[in-house]
């Protein structure tokens, strides 16, 4: 090979390394860096979105800035854009790739965090029961995909209504039986003077049943449940079971509660 023919040769091989890194570092950081793969995108109704660049593909012209610009908070779009050839829905059409009307799952399928009153927050998982169910099933009937639009208590659950729906002890566990399957997360009581205190749910449901502690020891009420380090050392409270024999007492180490 000459000498002209090799210097031709590698300018292109350059040439194309240069083209194939800059289309990647447009993907997710304006042209400087490596493309973000995932992105959540938080909507209004209906819980997050996990976006997928590498799934997509690194052809970033496809997309931007055309359809998405590269700027945060620049591409609120509704469904029923999409459903128009919006955004997603330029390509999500049925014919390109799988329809914005079609699986709901692909895209919404996330845990949710309902936050009650009283009991803390319950966590929905989608994962868990679209296994078992289509989006139908649930949607729009017995839950509108919008926020605060789905209120029920126990009452109405025991009742048959939203999760009541299915779990009424024979579909699926009742809502009136294992409340630590939905109702076990971690507690964090704010306390100004001796720092914040998180109660683990989980490590003493595998030691007790939910009604050795409730309602009598602990109502599930927000509030309901103040108890001074002097009462507790009485016995009131956490000191009921924490009193240096059931457990370590709650005038020994104060660490163990107490964020220092």
């Amino acid at each position: 090979m000459s000498k002209c023919w090799l210097f031709i040769f590698v300018l292109i091989l350059i040439g194309s390394q240069s083209s194939d890194l800059h289309a990647v570092g447009m993907g997710g950081m304006g042209g400087m860096g490596k493309m973000v793969d995932k992105i959540t995108i938080q909507t209004k109704n209906v819980g997050p979105v996990v976006f997928s660049h590498s799934v997509h593909g690194t052809r970033c012209n496809m997309c931007h800035p055309k359809i998405f610009k590269k700027q945060n908070n620049s591409n609120h779009v509704t469904m029923e854009m999409m459903e128009r050839g919006r955004s997603c829905g330029a390509c999500h059409n049925g014919r390109q790739a799988f329809s914005v009307t079609g699986d709901c799952v692909t895209c919404h399928a996330g845990d949710i965090a309902i936050k009650t009153k009283n009991v803390g927050v319950a966590m929905f998982s989608h994962e868990v029961h679209v296994d078992m169910f289509g989006c139908e099933d649930c949607h729009p009937d017995l839950y509108k995909p919008r926020n605060n639009s789905n209120h029920a208590t126990m009452e109405a659950m025991e009742n048959g209504e939203s999760c009541g729906a299915c779990h009424d002890g024979d579909t699926a566990f009742g809502v009136a039986g294992d409340c630590a399957t939905c109702h076990a997360g971690d507690i964090l009581y704010k306390d100004e003077d001796a720092g914040n205190v998180v109660f683990p749910h989980t490590a003493h449901i595998d030691m007790f049943g939910c009604e050795d502690c409730h309602p009598d020891l602990f109502k599930p009420k927000r509030g309901a449940n103040k108890a001074s380090m002097e009462d507790m050392e009485n016995g009131e409270s956490c000191g009921a079971c924490h009193d240096g024999d059931s457990a370590f007492g709650v005038a020994e180490d104060c660490e163990s509660c107490h964020e220092m």
